[in-house]
């Protein structure tokens, strides 16, 4: 009698254990849905960016990569002022011409919270030189109706201050590849 309490109980936990397996792997309802879906052209639009930008910084086009970079006021993208324009041109004249310029990652999360990383080699260096030569050069892309643009990310141009605290990015892919 023990034997087939036990049998039977283990048959009902089993069965129990299924059912909620099934239950979970259901699909998330249309209205619970991220909101925020990035495509395959997306991904491109941002790295077709980025490339111009670096391409006219190894070139030395100080001001033809200052003048790609916007700013996000609240909900709105505007040019850099005169100040803002000096100021990175300034900060960009030092990584100017440099070897190499390697996209690192691009990381979406929403229409103004987004990541591209970029690593700069600063000098070539012989085999076994222990040395570091990178660093690198953050963007904070922003896709506004439809459109997307490149800002930076920083504490002063940022008016989003609640995205500065986060954890490091991670890299993702776009939801749907066949856009």
């Amino acid at each position: 009698m023990k034997k087939i309490f036990l049998f039977l109980s283990a048959l009902v936990l089993t069965a129990g254990m299924m059912t909620s397996c099934k239950e979970s792997k259901k699909e998330v309802p249309a209205d619970e849905k991220p909101a925020f879906v990035f495509t395959k052209q997306d991904t491109t639009t941002v790295m077709e960016l980025v490339e111009q930008f670096t391409t006219r910084l190894q070139n030395r086009d100080i001001k033809g990569a200052v003048e790609m970079i916007t700013f996000l006021n609240g909900d709105s993208i505007e040019e850099l002022n005169p100040m803002f324009q000096q100021r990175q041109a300034m900060t960009l004249a030092h990584i100017a011409g440099l070897p190499k310029y390697e996209l690192d990652r691009i990381v979406f999360r929403s229409d103004i919270n987004n990541e591209v990383k970029i690593d700069l080699t600063l000098f070539e260096k012989p085999e076994g030189d222990p040395r570091p030569n990178t660093t690198s050069f953050y963007f904070r892309p922003v896709r506004k109706g439809g459109k997307w643009y490149l800002t930076t990310k920083d504490n002063i141009t940022d008016t989003h201050s609640e995205l500065r605290n986060q954890k490091p990015a991670t890299p993702t892919v776009p939801e749907s590849e066949n856009n």
